[in-house]
């Protein structure tokens, strides 16, 4: 790992000897040298873009201060400011910081804060890099959003029950995020109540989420599936989930997951829904045969032509009757899409209500039916994989009335 550069302003020769003297013991550092003038510098930090500078804000507040505003301001500039003053004065303090700096720090009188404060910069960066290293080595898990263009035409259901089936298929690891913060369904379908949600790090400095943070809001449920929840309750005040977060989950969650599952709002201009099908591999867009399903599904087709690679675009038709789908044929379907027909699963409305009520997947309910055969399917298609020694036996059985309501309870919650 390159070392630390670093550069340093001194306001007087004594600090100026003291500094050098410091800066020179430590390994980590590549030393830059000392100058006293700011306009020295200036023309030291234009010549090596140092990772940090140190300035001594002493006698000469107001300019050290608009020196290293002109540094933050400028967009390609990476260099961290670290500030040095004799005295402790908290409207010097309120402005350097406001000018940029990260931490302040009375010098010469507190020597070994600048010690201090110079490892924990260091653990930081090698932290960081570690991590960096990490997940561009590991095995990046596949990430599939999953919604319709209107609200109703099942992407939730689809979400739960394909997670399930893409585990029992290739026994590899699942994980399914409810990204609804508002008419979330998941912790419904599969009778769980998170304890933490993804809401719950909003307050958290991205940069600062550990991985021990994240574990705590991911549900570990019994049909071997893992479960995040944007939110416990829409009755919460639930705040927006920045991009710098969102980037910080994702990026642990690929570490350790081979595939993620979004389920997404409808709303195609909500940032979330941007942020996840540009970062996506596969994308599921799920559509009713409904006149309106079928009208919203063939806009949002021709809206995102021009901004998206179509290839990651699937499309599923979800309760697939030909005697709903307003007399189109297969053939006449694609056609009326302009765009092939990924999977069609089959209408069972019943049989989604029943396993809904249960609170558990279709195929703890009815593993033999057509529906869950064409989940299997869909599952494989995906993954690539076939279901052959994967299946867990178990769930093969059909599970009586009164194991059902048994079975009801035991979803596991964090």
């Amino acid at each position: 790992m390159n070392p630390l550069r670093v550069i340093a302003v001194a306001a007087s020769e004594e600090v100026r000897e003291q500094l050098t003297k410091q800066l020179q013991k430590f390994k980590f550092i590549q030393f830059e040298g000392v100058v006293l003038e700011l306009a020295d510098a200036q023309k030291l930090w234009q010549q090596h873009k140092p990772d940090l500078l140190i300035i001594d804000l002493t006698d000469r507040e107001l300019d050290a201060c608009l020196f290293i505003e002109v540094i933050n301001y400028n967009v390609e500039s990476k260099t961290l400011v670290f500030g040095l003053h004799r005295e402790i004065d908290p409207n010097i303090i309120i402005k350097a910081v406001s000018s940029g700096v990260k931490e302040f720090i009375q010098y010469p009188k507190d020597f070994l804060a600048l010690d201090n404060a110079l490892e924990k910069h260091w653990n930081f960066i090698q932290k960081v890099a570690l991590s960096q290293q990490a997940n561009e080595t590991a095995n990046q898990g596949q990430l599939i959003p999953i919604f319709g263009s209107k609200g109703g035409v099942g992407a939730s259901t689809l979400a739960v029950n394909l997670s399930h089936q893409l585990q029992l298929v290739t026994g590899k690891r699942v994980l399914l995020l409810d990204m609804d913060q508002v008419f979330g369904n998941t912790s419904l379908m599969l009778n769980f109540k998170a304890s933490y949600a993804l809401s719950d790090l909003v307050a958290e400095n991205p940069a600062e989420v550990d991985d021990a943070l994240i574990e705590k809001i991911i549900v570990h449920h019994d049909i071997g599936v893992d479960l995040v929840v944007a939110c416990k309750s829409v009755l919460d005040e639930n705040p927006l989930i920045p991009p710098a977060l969102l980037e910080r989950i994702i990026a642990y969650l690929r570490a350790h997951y081979d595939f993620i599952l979004v389920d997404l709002p409808t709303h195609v201009v909500d940032p979330y829904h941007q942020y996840f099908v540009e970062n996506a591999e596969e994308i599921l867009l799920i559509s009713s045969l409904d006149i309106p399903g079928l009208y919203r599904t063939r806009q949002y087709i021709e809206l995102v032509k021009s901004h998206l690679d179509m290839n990651k675009i699937k499309l599923i038709l979800n309760r697939y009757d030909l005697k709903s789908a307003v007399g189109l044929s297969n053939h006449n379907m694609e056609a009326e899409f302009k765009y092939p027909v990924y999977a069609r699963l089959p209408n069972n409305w019943q049989l989604n209500v029943e396993a809904m009520s249960l609170g558990q997947a279709l195929t703890a309910v009815s593993p033999n039916s057509d529906l869950v055969k064409a989940y299997q399917e869909l599952a494989e298609k995906i993954s690539g994989q076939s279901a052959t020694g994967n299946v867990n036996k178990a769930n093969e059985k059909q599970i009586g009335f009164f194991g059902r309501l048994t079975r009801r309870g035991n979803a596991a919650c964090p």
